[in-house]
């Protein structure tokens, strides 16, 4: 489960440009849970995989992630997502390895 209490964004650097900026998109895609934006309500990430097993909340994520990313960020592209896993507590820790394109719109 990803505990989104413990999930932080130090800070935004709204002027970040080329690979930086993707980055910071991607955090905020990331980290926002999907209908907390107002007016679009399809930004951010399902959070239906809570309560699943560890393999389905797997499988979830890294769907979600790939599709979320082609749709919000076309200048990455999910390479793999890989996982830190605690399995006493049912924690999982996702790790996204991207591509960059910056010619990509």
């Amino acid at each position: 489960m990803i505990d989104y209490e413990a999930v932080t964004i130090e800070s935004i650097d709204f002027s970040a440009q080329g690979t930086e900026e993707v980055y910071e998109n991607l955090r905020v895609l990331y980290t926002t849970p999907l209908g907390s934006v107002p007016f679009n309500r399809s930004f951010g990430v399902s959070t239906d995989f809570l309560d699943e097993p560890l393999p389905i909340a797997k499988g979830f994520l890294i769907v979600e992630y790939r599709e979320k990313t082609r749709r919000f960020e076309p200048r990455a592209t999910v390479q793999e997502v890989l996982f830190d896993e605690d399995v006493q507590t049912g924690r999982i820790i996702p790790k996204v390895v991207i591509t960059i394109d910056l010619e990509a719109e």
